[in-house]
């Protein structure tokens, strides 16, 4: 086989196994239409109920018979058994901590909990966000300190470029004083030590 088929067929068998991955369901998935176990696990994971639309688009794609044999009821109802184990404060939490957005998968009486462990986890995601940009601006400010302070221990230093040096010194100190002062006010507002 020359190295021109050897690459031919490399390109073909790679598009091949990148096809399915671009798909929302397998070819067969859709054949085994195992649609009640789909529906549980996609609302179990919060995944939003118009995914529904996708499947049938891409089992049409496979084929319409394919398409046709869709138990839109079974995914739905277990869809929602699905999303009681998704929509809880603990979950709601989860997503909040980690930064996510919120998602609107849940409704009514779920909505609640979900939200108000969303809202909980969220504001934590904040506050050690908050911490980290505390971190990171007194860490930039004590790195230009060391800088300056560098620069004016050059003995070939200009006079004009040592006053300067100097003013920047001196606003830099009072910045990482002022950035210090506003970190430990955070950390005692919030009982915080990350």
């Amino acid at each position: 086989m020359s190295n021109i088929s050897k690459l031919v067929m490399y390109v073909v068998l790679g598009a091949g196994l990148l096809l399915p991955g671009c798909a929302s369901i397998s070819e067969e998935e859709c054949q085994a239409g195992n649609w009640a176990d789909l529906g549980y696990r996609d609302g179990v994971n919060g995944k939003a109920r118009d995914r529904l639309a996708d499947y049938v688009q891409t089992c049409g794609e496979y084929g319409a018979e394919l398409a046709a044999g869709v138990d839109r009821s079974a995914y739905l109802s277990s869809y929602e058994e699905g999303l009681t184990h998704y929509c809880t404060y603990d979950k709601g939490y989860e997503r909040g901590h980690n930064g996510n957005s919120y998602n609107t998968v849940c409704e009514g009486a779920m909505a609640v909990d979900f939200r108000a462990g969303y809202d909980e986890g969220y504001v934590e995601y904040e506050l050690r966000q908050k911490y980290q940009r505390y971190e990171t601006d007194i860490g930039d400010a004590e790195e230009q300190l060391k800088d300056v302070k560098d620069r004016l221990s050059d003995p070939d230093i200009t006079a004009d470029e040592e006053k300067r040096l100097l003013k920047k010194k001196k606003r830099l100190r009072r910045e990482l004083e002022d950035l210090r002062w506003e970190f430990s006010s955070f950390k005692r507002k919030y009982d915080l030590d990350f």
